[in-house]
């Protein structure tokens, strides 16, 4: 009997294992690039961002973008993801890497940046945010959250991230629900500072030594599908 229940207690054991699963982590500050794939013919294409794409010509007028026209393009051309409904829908949910999104709207000077994202399905860690300051899908200054209740502020510099101001890469605060299912962040920007903004509220000032100029986007992470709804970039006058 002793060899049977032996045998029992590790197939339970076993079985446990194998339900928890792999932890999954976004893995970006581990060093995960925004390298792509493209799959499928010109008529299923699902676009992804090249290993390296350097940042499109900078429109410096402002951007309000609310995807009510379907031939909206914040993004350029080249980008294929789809609008309808009043959203972007950006779909990266079986991808291990973040997508960068730089859109043509840059800041030659101060401005502000503002994103509203409706997380349709994303594991709690995965990361959506402003992307600016940005010289590439590589080099950027990177304003994230999470349904953890946790922001990120990091600089990625050719794909490699540094922490900015000391700060953990990921810091929690009382002011970030948690699971939440939509999220606005905005970025005011005005010199060598930042104030990120959750859903209205001042989360942190950040200080960085990159100048104002630069592209602005999005960033959405890995395992994570998300609909944009609206992409503001304000020069300031």
């Amino acid at each position: 009997m002793a060899p049977r229940r032996t045998i029992l207690i590790l197939s339970i054991a076993a079985v446990l294992v194998s339900g928890c699963g792999e932890t999954r982590t976004s893995g970006f500050y581990a060093g995960a690039t925004t390298t792509r794939t493209t799959y499928g013919d010109t008529s299923t294409t699902i676009y992804t961002e090249t290993s390296f794409s350097t940042a499109p010509e900078s429109e410096d007028t402002l951007l309000n973008v609310t995807f009510d026209d379907v031939l909206s393009q914040p993004f350029g051309p080249s980008c294929y993801y789809q609008v309808y409904n009043g959203a972007m829908h950006v779909d990266n949910s079986v991808f291990d890497d973040p997508v960068v999104l730089l859109s043509t709207a840059g800041l030659l000077e101060d401005g502000l940046v503002e994103a509203q994202f409706d997380i349709i399905d994303a594991p709690a860690h995965s990361v959506v945010g402003l992307v600016i300051r940005a010289e590439s899908t590589e080099d950027f200054l990177l304003l994230g959250v999470n349904s953890r209740g946790q922001y990120t502020v990091q600089r990625s510099i050719r794909g490699l991230w540094v922490p900015v101001m000391g700060l953990d890469p990921f810091e929690s605060s009382r002011l970030l629900p948690y699971g939440q299912p939509g999220v606005e962040v905005s970025a005011l920007v005005h010199g060598n500072y930042v104030d990120l903004r959750v859903n209205g509220q001042l989360i942190q000032v950040i200080r960085t030594e990159l100048p104002a100029l630069g592209q602005a986007g999005v960033f959405i992470d890995a395992y994570a599908r998300v609909n944009l709804d609206r992409l503001t970039v304000v020069p300031s006058e």
